[in-house]
């Protein structure tokens, strides 16, 4: 298994950092496969530094920052899009699938976003 935290592609050295800690997993609204397959097309279609696009609910507060933890050690960085109270962010491909393998990322069932 690969080692823990991944190797960022380039691009994220400039986000900022975000605050505080995640120590529980991220979310994903689907199951594994499902959220497995999203990340995997990405790379492939676009390589090994690639940035996925999801959707998450907008920053905590008005102060919180443009970048948060998707899972611990993974960053995810907000694109200014939004529909409803869903914003558009930006996380490494690669990485979540690293993180998928590493039990970082917990896989529920599929909502109606």
């Amino acid at each position: 298994m690969a080692p823990w935290p991944p190797a960022l592609p380039p691009v994220t050295a400039a986000w900022p950092v975000p605050r505080g800690h995640k120590r529980r997993p991220g979310r994903w609204y689907g199951d594994e496969a499902e959220c497995r397959a999203f990340f995997a097309a990405v790379v492939a279609q676009q390589g090994p530094d690639a940035l996925a696009r999801i959707w998450h609910d907008g920053p905590r507060s008005p102060g919180s920052g443009h970048t948060r933890w998707f899972a611990p050690q993974l960053p995810m960085h907000v694109t200014g899009e939004r529909e409803g109270r869903w914003h558009a962010y930006l996380v490494p491909a690669a990485a979540a699938l690293l993180a998928l393998d590493q039990g970082l990322i917990r896989c529920r069932g599929a909502q109606h976003v």
